[in-house]
């Protein structure tokens, strides 16, 4: 049984939801607010109840999908039942709208959890099925923490702004790539992808770019004064190292360990604001 709760557990994402924790964390230490500990605390568990529910309700939708791309996921391989994992998703969807509107009592979170939690229902059951909406559709929800920093205290909005940037074009390479990866699957479910309609080769070649094009939201902060030049040694040099990383591994057709390097990129850009945050100045 116990083993059980840990492939619920793993099917959460817990990589996923420890950056969107990190990401709002470092909003907060951004703008040098810091809310209250219990308003902080249930931001984190909402988020990560939230996260939770979008990753089993996908695996549950994609269940046939996923047979052919991922076979041996604990729904796929049967360790895990689909009644088990959609009871699991239905406790995970409601924590988030109930904690607001309990313990916080607060209007803002219990509409902003409530939204995000709408957003996942609708990319699982259709938005997923629309050719780029469904890569943009994701690349959004990974700045809905920012997106929240902002919300409880827009006077540091600006500092926000570059980091919404970074987590937006570096999420949407991935989901670029994670498509690549499930071609087969999706092609044989009648979906249409970006890879299914231009090719493997040609949407390989536009994910490239789009990493490539994706470290300009390292250099435009310190361009335009908003961070000093320590991000760039905190934030961008580990970034582009293990972003040029991610174009080797689409190179040789790796696009599991591609993914991997992304999501590295990402939290190497994360911790190096929280190093850099001490000479970080807003003119």
């Amino acid at each position: 049984m116990v083993s059980k709760y840990i492939l619920l557990f793993k099917m959460t994402r817990p990589v996923n939801i420890l950056i969107a924790i990190l990401t709002l964390l470092t909003g907060y230490c951004l703008m040098g607010y810091y809310p209250p500990i219990l308003q902080l605390l249930i931001e984190c568990i909402s988020f990560s109840a939230a996260i939770a529910f979008g990753n089993i309700h996908n695996d549950v939708i994609d269940v046939k999908i996923d047979a052919i791309n991922q076979p041996d996921r604990p729904l796929q391989s049967g360790l895990i039942s689909l009644p088990m994992a959609n009871s699991f998703a239905g406790i995970c969807f409601g924590i988030p709208v109930i904690l607001s509107i309990a313990p916080l009592n607060s209007t803002l979170h219990a509409t902003f959890f409530a939204l995000l939690l709408l957003i996942l229902f609708a990319y699982n059951r259709w938005l997923k099925n629309a050719f780029l909406l469904k890569n943009i559709t994701v690349a959004f929800l990974c700045t809905t923490p920012l997106i929240l920093n902002i919300l409880n205290n827009k006077e540091q909005a600006i500092l926000i702004y570059p980091l919404i940037l970074f987590a937006f074009f570096f999420m949407f390479s991935r989901e670029l790539i994670k498509d690549i990866e499930d071609e087969p699957g999706d092609f044989q479910q009648g979906m249409l992808t970006f890879p299914i309609l231009v090719g493997v080769k040609k949407a390989s070649f536009f994910a490239i770019l789009n990493l490539i094009f994706s470290l300009h939201t390292l250099i435009l902060p310190v361009a335009a004064g908003i961070y000093t030049p320590w991000f760039l040694i905190f934030s961008a040099i580990p970034v582009t190292l293990l972003t040029i990383q991610a174009i080797l591994k689409i190179k040789k057709k790796l696009f599991k360990a591609s993914q991997k390097f992304i999501k590295l990129a990402i939290l190497a850009g994360i911790v190096g604001l929280i190093l850099s945050q001490r000479v970080l100045i807003f003119y």
